[in-house]
């Protein structure tokens, strides 16, 4: 880049600093379409990270923004101004980086996800006296609450399945569960489980 191109491009950036300053969104836009391809080079030469060059850009693009009113053209060149910020920003994402742990903590205990033989023998005679209050009811009705119920599938998808609307579907549950209501006593629940 010549001499006269780069003073050019200071000039331009510090008009557009002046503007982002006074929340010129447009001015901003013109910053970053002039700057972008340069600062995504640089940070990803780095970073050594093209994810984490994108991720730092914004975050010192978002400080550009906010401090734009801070650029003083008397003291320094606009991209060598917002050059500073990108670094710095790129450092302090190699920081951080070298502070993270490389492995994942392991946990001091591991919980046994397994059932206890008294909750397995609970949940068989539970199921043993559903499904025998289930025979009960027209297997229709019987399959549509099995695939509600048990196996969380929603009315328009059981309906779709066996080829009814969903809202026959909805009442063949809500019948259904009714009479199993009606059959199957509350003591006769608590005394399973």
């Amino acid at each position: 880049m010549a001499q006269t191109d780069f003073t050019d491009l200071n000039d331009k950036l510090a008009d557009c600093l002046a503007a982002c300053s006074t929340g010129d969104k447009r001015a901003f836009k013109t910053i970053y379409e002039l700057t972008a391809p340069k600062f995504s080079a640089i940070l990803s030469n780095q970073l050594r990270d093209a994810e984490s060059a994108r991720d730092v850009m914004q975050q010192a693009y978002v400080s550009i923004w906010k401090n734009a009113g801070r650029f003083d053209p008397n003291k320094g060149n606009a991209f060598t101004w917002m050059l500073v910020i990108m670094r710095n920003r790129g450092l302090d994402r190699l920081r951080s980086l070298a502070r993270a742990p490389e492995t994942e903590a392991i946990e001091d205990t591991i919980v046994d996800m397994a059932s206890r033989p008294e909750d397995i023998a609970r949940n068989s005679n539970a199921g043993r006296l559903i499904a025998t209050h289930l025979a009960t009811l027209p297997s229709h009705v019987a399959t549509s609450i099995s695939l509600n119920v048990v196996q969380g599938m929603s009315c328009t998808e059981i309906g779709k399945a066996l080829d009814v609307s969903p809202n026959t579907v909805k009442g063949w549950v809500r019948r259904g569960l009714r009479k199993l209501r009606d059959q199957m006593p509350v003591s006769d629940v608590a005394a399973v489980l």
